[in-house]
């Protein structure tokens, strides 16, 4: 007899995120005292600039600050989130708007809660980073995908049309966008909004707008007389590498302020203060983003100019984040290999680089490979020779 009936048909161990799995390898081997590249995780290899450390040391000695409870986050970090939108975007939204949270994670599990119902349908691109895909699992939504072209790496709006139906109420868009690195252009923001025509909530998650190569992505709170409720999402992880000092936002119509405020009363209770005024401190510097996107992108260059001559592997072009994805559809094949789990565990094990199986992403033939290493280009040195030999 089972004595712990799960209320929910989702199989756990096929919705495990592979990223930690390959993580959780390359720990293990460096126990062993193994020379370990880790690819993995979208955490900065630099540490946190100073002025963060300085005042969250600041508000962790100083009772007052440290003590504050505020379910929505604290009022002066979302008045300087109001100021900062206004001076980057010359949009004013005002600071009642902005509701603070634990990262982007537990965000879109609540706002998946409110806006959906069993027979309710959430519209992702494919490829999507895991957490939609599990926060509408979570929900018990159906899931259909539009899809994002791996060589032009724009919206096949053809697609998206074909998968929005009268049931969609959720539409999800992430640009800079995560496996891919794909930039959504205001164009086709436009047009998405005008197939939507009001019928679903659009969610734009932008975590790598300050994570821009070659041209600025367009926010969606820059949109002006939408058909479409929006609702962006952000979060101080990537361009600040604040990514175990978990603060993340969304930006929400006034509707949606109490519901997702009050599921924070119960839920969240208070985002701890000290890594808000971290947060605060951040918002001042601009140019430590900068250094990061400089660093990104050589690499980003280094991966492409590296695998030129690799058969079998295409370096799929990213324009953003903190990604590169390799199509290894051919070397798998000729390999005789299951899927990218096969792959990612054959790399580590043979080269000591752990990398992400595309399978996370919906792309059971590629690996995701994460700028964030210090050794990132003996990395890449490691996996050409991997793939050539």
């Amino acid at each position: 007899m089972d004595l712990l009936p799960l209320r929910t048909n989702i199989d756990f161990y096929e919705q495990r995120f592979l990223m930690f799995v390959l993580d959780q390898m390359a720990y293990e081997y460096e126990q062993d005292n193994k020379d370990v590249i880790r690819m993995t995780l979208g955490k900065s290899e630099l540490p946190l600039h100073p002025q963060i450390n300085a005042a969250m040391a600041e508000a962790i000695n100083d009772f007052s600050k440290s003590s504050k409870v505020f379910p929505a986050g604290l009022p002066e970090l979302r008045n300087r989130l109001s100021e900062y939108y206004l001076e980057k975007y010359g949009v004013h939204i005002p600071s009642r708007h902005f509701i603070i949270g634990s990262g982007t994670s537990s965000i879109f599990r609540n706002l998946f809660q409110l806006l959906l119902n069993h027979e309710d349908e959430v519209l992702l691109p494919s490829p999507y980073y895991s957490l939609y895909n599990f926060s509408a699992l979570l929900a018990g939504a159906k899931i259909r995908y539009y899809l994002i072209d791996e060589q032009s790496m724009s919206v096949d709006m053809s697609s998206f049309r074909a998968n929005l139906t009268p049931r969609t109420k959720v539409v999800v868009i992430n640009s800079p966008g995560n496996p891919l690195g794909n930039i959504i252009t205001k164009e086709e923001m436009l047009e998405i909004d005008t197939l939507v025509n009001g019928q679903a909530v659009i969610i734009h998650d932008e975590i790598y707008a300050n994570m821009s190569f070659d041209s600025q992505p367009i926010s969606s709170v820059q949109l002006e007389n939408t058909r479409s409720a929006f609702i962006t999402t952000n979060a101080f992880s990537k361009g600040h590498r604040m990514y175990a000092r978990r603060v993340g936002y969304c930006i929400v119509p006034e509707q949606l302020i109490e519901p997702l405020t009050v599921i924070q009363h119960h839920t969240l209770l208070t985002l701890d203060p000290v890594v808000q005024y971290g947060a605060i401190a951040a918002l001042d510097l601009h140019e430590e983003v900068e250094v990061l996107v400089g660093l990104y992108r050589d690499r980003r260059n280094y991966t492409v100019e590296s695998f030129e001559p690799v058969p079998d592997v295409k370096v799929l072009h990213s324009n953003g984040g903190f990604y590169i994805t390799l199509d290894c559809s051919s070397y798998i094949e000729k390999q005789g290999m299951a899927d990218s789990l096969e792959l990612a565990t054959q790399i580590i094990e043979s080269t000591y680089v752990a990398v992400v199986p595309g399978s996370d992403f919906g792309m059971p033939s590629s690996l995701r490979l994460s700028f964030s290493s210090s050794k990132y280009k003996e990395g890449i040195d490691r996996l050409v020779q991997y793939f050539i030999s």
